[in-house]
């Protein structure tokens, strides 16, 4: 089946563009904020990329394509970084725009970094 002279609009004329994606756009920034994210947490040495792939279970090309901001991680990879990583935490919660969830989750982790001292602090008290 051919198609007819009146149907071949195989290419956009000058100047058309396609509609725009707004998904592509919210997918291009997700990736450069958990790049940056990672970034800053991590680096991107070598031995920072393998770190990054045995904590995810990626393969180390995809983590390199993580911080290179070329696609970000999917559900699982970004659940794994999110538990290991408060920086990917913050990042993903700003995107979200849950500020609240960010202060409450940076409060929690202070309190149980100061409980954990203090824990600490009172055995070695007892330990004398």
């Amino acid at each position: 089946m051919s198609f007819s002279k009146n149907d071949r609009k195989l290419r956009a004329d000058s100047g058309s563009q396609f509609p725009f994606n707004p998904r592509a756009d919210t997918e291009a920034s997700f990736a450069a904020v958990v790049a940056d994210a990672l970034r800053r947490d991590f680096g991107d040495t070598p031995v920072q990329v393998k770190h990054i792939a045995r904590l995810t279970g990626a393969n180390e090309r995809t983590v390199q394509n993580w911080l290179q901001a070329r696609n970000g991680p999917s559900g699982a990879g970004l659940v794994v970084l999110m538990r290991h990583s408060d920086e990917v935490t913050i990042a993903v919660l700003e995107l979200a725009e849950r500020s609240d969830l960010q202060r409450n989750s940076v409060m929690a982790n202070r309190v149980a970094s100061l409980r954990s001292a203090i824990l600490g602090l009172l055995a070695s008290l007892d330990d004398e």
